[in-house]
């Protein structure tokens, strides 16, 4: 099912930059326009069974095709298997990783089975099956169409609320939390009225924003980018008139193909890939035998194998993989001769002089949000009641009427929102106040919401940390392979993306982390 939902990327990663529809056409091989039966679409198997090539005019296939089917198929396994731990494939439950034992990776809610349970899986696989999307695609293009973003994000409202009400309803569904918590993902509790009105005045706050913006009463930020963008390339001497030639898929027919003529080799880097699968192995055992001797186990020394592979390998690379002359002559004659690299599309945005200015256009936006959210929470404490002393705890305040639980998690996925969008927003507006250019897109916030609405905002926050280290390995593995260079930015969302999984993964770890740090148990739902 991941391999087929990997197949659904690959569309999407294609068709929604260049603005096509993701339903019409089908699916038809680029050369000969042929439409590509059922056969041919089987994920991964149906790649090798046709030895990577157009079974009807033998055109080479990329084989990016089945990577990423095989890898969003994988990461459906690995998170079934964290969700519902080894009983399902090993029938007894003592497997431990790095000490951990299995069961504690597996979320609360996740104890009562799969029949109790498997709306929540639906949702982290909708979720995971979007962060796969959004690196491929941020990754090439230094964007994240937000349609991949906020469908998770309806789908987390639509799942917590109504997993709450069946919950409440008295009938056989049953989720357990994690201890001190009252629902699946970090909300406020039956006693936090106040901050259930705080987050849905914001969310009201946002969408009256928006629709100030959508009307004309409130400007919207970077809305001239496009037209300072044209003008700037005039200025250069740029000629802006010829179409890229893959906007479009053309409806003219094929050239008429020759049949004598071999089919073209596909131009797909094979020797580093393998010189990389050989390093992985090779340093993953390695790690594996020599981390015991360091009183690590084993496994940590397999995974920083893993980690340290795509380094070592592009250094090999450099060595064993040479380019032709003229092909180094090539590249030589289309640098630039003042030091510059070829344009992507961050160079013109670090360019745009009014990023300060639009920052402040931002801050006038989320005012309604700050504001509402204040009166929601004033507004909400009155409906709770006057407090009152828990007469188990007499330092801790109750409510007069407990929330009710659907509201508990509607305000926690709410709350996720806000605080998993508001950390990078933050970090936005402050670095492009500081420096005068976009820190970071607007994409980034979206994603790190919609990370916040499924997963509580608990865990975006864990995330945006992790992903500056994240970051950094990648950047230093592309310094280390050829052809690596230093670019003035780089898309932040595959990091985001890889350290939102990691977290959700190694919740176990950020758990002891964090015991220690606050100096008492810590329990994360």
């Amino acid at each position: 099912f991941g391999a087929c939902v990997g197949s659904l990327i690959n569309v999407l990663v294609y068709r929604l930059p260049l603005g096509l529809s993701v339903v019409t056409p089908s699916s038809r091989c680029p050369r000969c326009r042929t439409v590509l039966s059922w056969r041919d679409n089987v994920p991964v198997l149906g790649w090798l069974r046709l030895a990577g090539r157009c079974r009807y005019c033998r055109s080479p296939i990329s084989p990016e095709y089945p990577i990423v089917e095989a890898i969003t198929g994988l990461l459906f396994v690995l998170i079934y298997a964290a969700v519902f731990g080894p009983n399902w494939w090993l029938g007894a439950g003592d497997l431990s990783i790095f000490g951990v034992p299995w069961e504690q990776f597996q979320p609360e809610w996740a104890e009562r089975g799969a029949g109790q349970s498997w709306p929540f899986l639906v949702l982290l696989f909708v979720l995971v099956g979007s962060l796969v999307a959004v690196t491929i695609i941020d990754a090439r293009t230094f964007m994240i169409p937000l349609v991949l973003v906020w469908i998770p994000t309806v789908l987390a409202v639509v799942t917590h609320v109504g997993m709450a009400l069946l919950w409440s309803s008295g009938q056989v569904w049953r989720i357990t939390t994690a201890e001190g918590w009252s629902y699946a993902i970090a909300s406020p509790g039956p006693n936090g009225w106040r901050w259930a009105g705080a987050a849905i005045g914001g969310v009201v706050g946002l969408g009256i924003s928006a629709l100030a913006v959508r009307f004309g009463l409130m400007r919207q930020s970077y809305a001239d980018y496009d037209e300072w963008e044209r003008h700037a390339l005039n200025r250069a001497g740029v000629d802006q008139s010829a179409e890229p030639s893959e906007s479009k898929e053309s409806d003219e027919p094929p050239a008429p193909l020759d049949p004598e003529s071999p089919p073209p080799r596909p131009a797909w880097p094979w020797a580093p890939i393998r010189i990389t699968v050989v390093c992985a192995i090779l340093l993953a055992v390695a790690g594996a035998m020599v981390a015991p001797r360091f009183g690590v186990a084993p496994l940590a020394g397999l995974v920083a194998g893993l980690f340290g592979a795509p380094i070592v390998s592009g250094l090999m690379v450099r060595l064993l993989v040479r380019r032709p002359a003229s092909a180094r002559n090539e590249a030589a004659a289309s640098t630039p001769k003042d030091g510059g690299s070829e344009a992507d599309p961050s160079d013109m945005w670090l360019m745009y002089p009014h990023a300060r200015r639009e920052s402040f256009k931002e801050i006038m936006f989320i005012g309604p949000a700050l504001g509402l959210a204040v009166v929601g929470a004033w507004l909400f404490g009155m409906i709770g009641g006057p407090w009152r002393v828990d007469p188990e705890d007499p330092a801790r305040l109750l409510a007069a009427a407990p929330m009710p639980l659907w509201l508990d998690a509607l305000s926690g996925v709410l709350l996720g929102y806000l605080i998993g969008g508001g950390v990078v927003w933050a970090v936005r507006i402050l670095g492009s106040l500081a420096y005068g250019k976009e820190a970071m897109g607007i994409g980034d916030v979206h994603l790190m919401a919609a990370v916040g609405a499924c997963l509580g905002w608990i865990d975006p926050v864990l995330a945006f940390f992790v992903a500056a280290f994240l970051a950094l390995w990648i950047e230093l593995i592309k310094r280390c392979w050829p052809g690596g260079v230093a670019r003035g930015a780089m898309p932040f969302g595959p990091a985001l993306a890889g350290a939102t999984i990691l977290v959700f993964l190694a919740k176990p770890w950020f758990e002891q982390g964090l015991s220690e740090l606050f100096r008492h148990a810590v329990s994360l739902p």
